[in-house]
């Protein structure tokens, strides 16, 4: 059964696939298997495998991927032209960086300048404009409709084709 390989940008990018393959959530490819041949015979996949870091996936897995619902994390590659180092997400300090009531501007409370329940914000409009509702409203009006008498049959068309030669 043919399977999809999940592997790194530098794995796409040495075979010129980067614009040829589905990336996925994480960021890595899925490339195909017959990708593979570039670094050797299929029956040596395990080996291409652990070389270029890449793992293989059955279809409904390599679907789970493209879903985003589950990402499988890749392992090292053994070819240094494959190497990614790990990106470790920056971890914060809870409230480090947050103000506290008493560190927001002086005199302000925490909900000023924000608009109250109730207000409406105020469009600047003129006599001859229209809101962007009126704007939408005219602009569908514009549209054609077509109904079922516009609509002929496919032998209608092509014989149409044909009298017009």
């Amino acid at each position: 059964m043919a399977r999809y390989i999940k592997a790194n940008p530098k794995v796409a990018k040495f075979l010129y696939l980067e614009s040829d393959r589905n990336t996925v959530k994480d960021g890595n490819y899925l490339l195909w298997q017959a990708d593979m041949l570039a670094f050797g015979p299929l029956t040596q996949l395990a080996d291409t495998l652990q070389q270029i870091g890449g793992i293989a996936l059955l279809p409904h897995e390599a679907r789970e991927e493209q879903d985003g619902t589950v990402t499988r994390p890749l392992p090292q590659a053994t070819d240094p032209r494959f190497i990614v180092e790990p990106v470790e997400p920056e971890t914060e300090v809870p409230g480090e960086n947050e103000p506290t009531g008493s560190e927001t501007n002086a005199g302000e409370s925490e909900t000023d300048g924000q608009q109250a329940e109730g207000d409406t914000p105020e469009t600047p409009t003129d006599a001859n404009s229209e809101t962007p509702a009126e704007e939408t409203a005219q602009s569908n009006d514009e549209v054609e409709s077509i109904d079922s008498g516009d609509v002929g049959s496919v032998d209608e068309v092509l014989n149409a084709n044909d009298k017009e030669e």
